[in-house]
């Protein structure tokens, strides 16, 4: 649970918190805390089936990259059928544990500058223009919150995740 109470994100909550999430990451990815390498702590998974922070920090680079574009299309064609988001083959696809993290953080900036920009030009009655995503329908305003449930959510499993690698509970 990331302690986001998701119906009572309005738009300009949206904004606002899409906006926060690389100055957010950033704090959280800044400093290496170990020894063996200023990247390794952040590439270290605490376990196999965990992704390790800067696995995370691109996951959500890359959702937030992906919603954009599908908002974009929410809110100018009628009722359009969005690209589902495969997070664990997109993962793979791009081996986001591989890349650089000055690479993911730059992802993130831009990627959360662009959603952030969708949705301050989303008119106030478009909001609930819908498109179908893996066969159900969605509105933009759900497809904003999904952003901000994403950006939240993981930076707890950053945050968590750092914990595990460096040790501390």
């Amino acid at each position: 649970m990331c302690g986001l109470d998701y119906d009572t994100v309005s738009p300009q909550d949206a904004i606002a918190a899409v906006r926060s999430f690389p100055r957010r990451y950033r704090a959280l990815l800044a400093t290496p805390g170990a020894l063996d390498g200023p990247d390794a702590v952040f590439r270290r998974r605490p376990d196999p089936s965990t992704w390790s922070a800067l696995e995370y920090t691109a996951h959500v680079a890359d959702r937030l990259d992906h919603l954009g574009p599908a908002i974009r299309r929410i809110t100018y064609e009628n009722h359009p059928t969005i690209d589902v988001f495969d997070g664990d083959d997109r993962a793979a696809r791009h081996d986001y544990n591989a890349l650089d993290r000055t690479e993911v953080m730059g992802w993130l900036d831009l990627a959360s500058d662009e959603l952030a920009s969708v949705l301050a030009e989303v008119p106030a009655d478009d909001w609930t223009r819908t498109g179908v995503v893996a066969g159900v329908e969605r509105d933009a305003l759900t497809m904003a919150r999904d952003g901000v449930h994403e950006g939240s959510h993981h930076l707890r499993d950053v945050q968590r995740v750092l914990a595990a690698v460096r040790g501390r509970p």
